[in-house]
This record gives C-alpha cells, sequence and structure tokens, in this order.
C-alpha cells in the first residue's frame, strides 16, 4: 500500500511528494496550465497551488501543483477536470481522485495545497472528514473574532457581518467615503443634467 502523508506542519510542501516534473493546473480544467511572471516578463511555474473561493457559497476553485505524469495520465483516461469526490464548501477542502494508475490514488487538497495522499480508500476518507473539519472550525473562529471586534468598535450587526466575511474592511466600516453620498446641506439638491 502507498501512502504519503504531505501535511505534517501548517506549512504544505508539495516537494515532498512525487519525482517528476511539476505542473500548475486548475482542478476543473486539466487543460490550462497556470504560470507566474517573472521580474523579466519570463513565465514559470508557481511553487505551490491556491484556493480561489466562490463568492456564491459553493466551494469554488483549486490551483494545485501537480506532477505532470499524473495530469497526462488523467487527460488520456479521458478527463478534462480532476475528478471530484467530496468538497466541503467553507472547509476549503476537497477530495480528488487521481486514477487507479497513479501512485497515490486518492487526493485530498487543503486551502489550494496537497495535505494528503494515500491509495486507501478508508484511510483517506478518515483523513478528509479531519481535515475538513478542522478547516472550517478555524475558519469560523476567524469570523466570530473578526464580528466580535466589528461589534466592539460599535457597529450594527449587518455592518459587523459584512466584515466578519471581509467584503469590506472595519476602517471602511467606521469611516465610510462620503464623496459620491448626496449631502442635505447644500442648498440645490437636485441631480444635474443628464447629457444624453
Amino acid at each position: 500500500m502507498h501512502t504519503q502523508n504531505v501535511n505534517v506542519a501548517a506549512s504544505e510542501s508539495p516537494k515532498t511528494w512525487g519525482n517528476g516534473p511539476k505542473i500548475c493546473v486548475s482542478a476543473n480544467d486539466l487543460r490550462t496550465r497556470w504560470h507566474v511572471t517573472g521580474e523579466n516578463g519570463e513565465k514559470f511555474t508557481p511553487p505551490e497551488g491556491k484556493h480561489y473561493p466562490a463568492r456564491n457559497g459553493s466551494y469554488g476553485v483549486d490551483v494545485l501543483l501537480l506532477d505532470e505524469t499524473d495530469v497526462i495520465a488523467l487527460m488520456a483516461a479521458g478527463h478534462n477536470a480532476l475528478p471530484c469526490l467530496a468538497s466541503s464548501c467553507g472547509g476549503m477542502t476537497a477530495l480528488y481522485d487521481m486514477g487507479e494508475k497513479a501512485a497515490g490514488r486518492y487526493l485530498i487538497a487543503s486551502r489550494g495545497q496537497i495535505f494528503y495522499r494515500t491509495d486507501s480508500w478508508l484511510e483517506v476518507r478518515q483523513k478528509y472528514v479531519r481535515r475538513a473539519s478542522e478547516v472550517r472550525s478555524e475558519e469560523v473562529q476567524k469570523f466570530l473574532d473578526n464580528f466580535d471586534a466589528a461589534m466592539a468598535a460599535g457597529l450594527d450587526l449587518y455592518k459587523a457581518s459584512d466584515v466578519a466575511r471581509g467584503i469590506i474592511s472595519l476602517e471602511n466600516a467606521l469611516n465610510p467615503a462620503t464623496e459620491n453620498q448626496a449631502t442635505t446641506d447644500n442648498a440645490d439638491t437636485t441631480l444635474n443634467e443628464i447629457p444624453f
């Protein structure tokens, strides 16, 4: 049985698994390669993946640093996307199937980083549930801390919720911009004529 625990510390490192050349691909579209542009305009593979959350509450997109041979094998098997077996919306954790021929068939991605990879379904199932609940717990705690700080600053429930979700910053909520807002202290409060 082949098992690789990739993440034993807070910073996940994709360099600890696989020996082949790495490519960065979207889990939703294996044909798209992700690159980072350097100072001189040259493109190179980023050192780590990333998770892009969706605004509508769904899971979002993982961009993962994978072995090129694994991606080629998946595409040869007819997959245009990495088969997702499970995902947790607020937990930013997903379980992917890399195919029967891959070394480490099941892959857990957490916050855009490869967290764990194994051939054992029983093992990956337990690790996935544990990791998804840990990340979800951290996200909820972060929300509650931001919400408490916004309420302590004197914001109402709605503004404090917007601050806690990251829609607006605490500074912008406390000091809203007034340059585009109509004021009532002017003598003429009519709107300017529209020129068309």
